[in-house]
Order: C-alpha cells, then sequence, then structure tokens
C-alpha cells in the first residue's frame, strides 16, 4: 500500500522539520497513537518505540526516524506487524517562509487474519496524515 501527498503549506520549513521531528508528541494530534517514545538519540537518527490502537487492536512496534535537518525525515520499521514501513517527509523552502511538504508512505504488512483490517485503517489514516499535521501546525504556530 502506498499513499502520498504534497502541498504548499505556511510556516517555514524548520517549524515544519521541528513538527515532524517531534514523535512523542504524535498522540496528542494523531487518531489511533496511544504513545510514543523516544528509546535512543543520536542526533540525527532516533531509536522510537511507538502503540497504535485500532478499535480493539493494539499494535506495539518500534522504529527508526533518520533526521536530515530541515530537508527530511526518513521514518522506518520491520516490526510488528509491518514487513515494511516507510514514511518519507521531505522539506522544501518557498518564499515568504513558506514550505513545500511532502509525505510518502509505504507500508507491507505481515500476512495473517488482521492483515486486510489493518490495511483498510491504516490506509484510511495514510490519506489524512498531511491535513492532520497541518491542523497540529495552525494550532501550535498561527498568531491569536
Amino acid at each position: 500500500m502506498q499513499h502520498s501527498d504534497s502541498k504548499h503549506l505556511p510556516y517555514s520549513c524548520r517549524q515544519w522539520f521541528t513538527l515532524v521531528a517531534d514523535i512523542e508528541s504524535y498522540p496528542a494530534f494523531l487518531p489511533g497513537w496511544s504513545s510514543a517514545r523516544i528509546l535512543q538519540s543520536d542526533g540525527s537518527r532516533l531509536q522510537v518505540e511507538q502503540q497504535l490502537r485500532l478499535g480493539p487492536l493494539d499494535l506495539r512496534f518500534h522504529s527508526t526516524a533518520q533526521l536530515e535537518n530541515c530537508t527530511r525525515i526518513l521514518i522506518t520499521s520491520n516490526d510488528g506487524p509491518f514487513r515494511n514501513m516507510t514514511i518519507d517527509w521531505r522539506f522544501a523552502p518557498l518564499p515568504e517562509d513558506h514550505c513545500q511538504v511532502s509525505v510518502e508512505i509505504t507500508l507491507a504488512l505481515r500476512a495473517g487474519l488482521l492483515k486486510r483490517p489493518l490495511e483498510q485503517a491504516l490506509g484510511h489514516s495514510s490519506g489524512q496524515l498531511l491535513r492532520l499535521f497541518e491542523q497540529r501546525a495552525h494550532a501550535l504556530y498561527s498568531v491569536r
């Protein structure tokens, strides 16, 4: 399953990079995320334990986030329900301190009885991801 989205958005690439890199805050605004905890950080690489709750399913997995300052965040996992998961965020500066934010999501789930319902739930969530981050950015960065 693949999904990609790209949008010209207000706020600087530094603000967008900071927002996406704040993985421990995901449960505050991403539906289904019940926890996210950084286990290890070496500055440009984060080892993260995350937990999703999709209906009665509780899915725990580990991921790695590669941080390329203000230009890219690559999140990968082959743990838990994922045979392969890649979330590739890219940030390109635009005039007036705006940013072109792009995200490409690739998911391959392990075989099993839960594969189809998980694909449906995660596929729906993937289509909402950029919009949810955009709402979070407005909440954090808009002048009131």
